[in-house]
């Protein structure tokens, strides 16, 4: 499914960028330069080879990369020179969400948000240092991004230690052989319930259980009930 989504935001990215390439012919004739300034101007070319990246994206599984990265990339370039304008901060935004996407924060996540997070900063920096402006000047950039970073930690705190968390490696236990009543003991021994209490809950000999239970710790490759409990702590457990 994530898969899909990408190939398709490979392909509308593209078209977008090559629609804002031949809108951007006219624009720059009407200036009076002449046709090859306004098919191969440097800004032309950037945005006719990020249409085509956005589409080898969107046709090679393993480049989905590509995605987040030309939006990363393109950045600084259009918020060192204009840091008063919107268009950087939507490409950098634009570039996590695919990096999301593309499963980049499923590991070391705080360390990765935080290398964003000093990247952003930087190119605020930059362009105070670009623009000749006294170096006073990158304290309100930074000050207002921090701020809206502490507005949006306090209003969704509970999502976004969530989503800071690693996340647990899944664990199916379906896809692991277990039988059907294998799986409904395996998660009543997760949830803290006891052999004993288990053959109560299901009416059957507390000997079903512990035979039951004894061929799904092997296909578990666990000794007992404790390696189970661990599975559970250590694992997000799926039927």
């Amino acid at each position: 499914m994530m898969e899909n989504k990408l190939r398709v935001s490979g392909i509308i990215f593209a078209c977008v960028f090559l629609m804002g390439y031949l809108i951007n012919i006219p624009n720059v004739l009407s200036r009076g330069d002449g046709i090859w300034r306004a098919l191969f101007l440097p800004n032309q070319l950037v945005t006719i080879a990020s249409a085509c990246l956005f589409l080898v994206s969107a046709l090679v599984a393993k480049l989905k990369w590509l995605q987040p990265a030309i939006f990363l990339l393109s950045s600084p370039i259009a918020i060192i020179p204009e840091p008063w304008t919107i268009w950087g901060l939507g490409y950098f935004i634009m570039g996590v969400v695919l990096l999301e996407r593309t499963g980049v924060f499923h590991k070391r996540r705080r360390l990765r948000v935080g290398l964003l997070v000093l990247y952003l900063f930087a190119m605020e920096v930059a362009a105070v240092f670009y623009m000749k402006r006294p170096a006073f000047d990158a304290v309100a950039p930074t000050f207002f991004i921090s701020a809206f970073g502490l507005f949006l930690w306090f209003l969704y705190k509970d999502r976004l230690v969530v989503f800071l968390k690693e996340p647990k490696p899944r664990l199916s236990l379906a896809e692991k052989g277990l039988t059907h009543a294998e799986r409904a003991y395996v998660l009543a021994v997760m949830e803290g319930r006891s052999a004993k209490e288990i053959c109560v809950d299901y009416d059957v000999a507390e000997s079903t259980v512990r035979n039951t239970l004894a061929r799904a710790c092997k296909k578990l490759e666990v000794e007992d009930s404790t390696g189970i409990a661990v599975l559970a702590a250590t694992h997000e457990v799926v039927a």
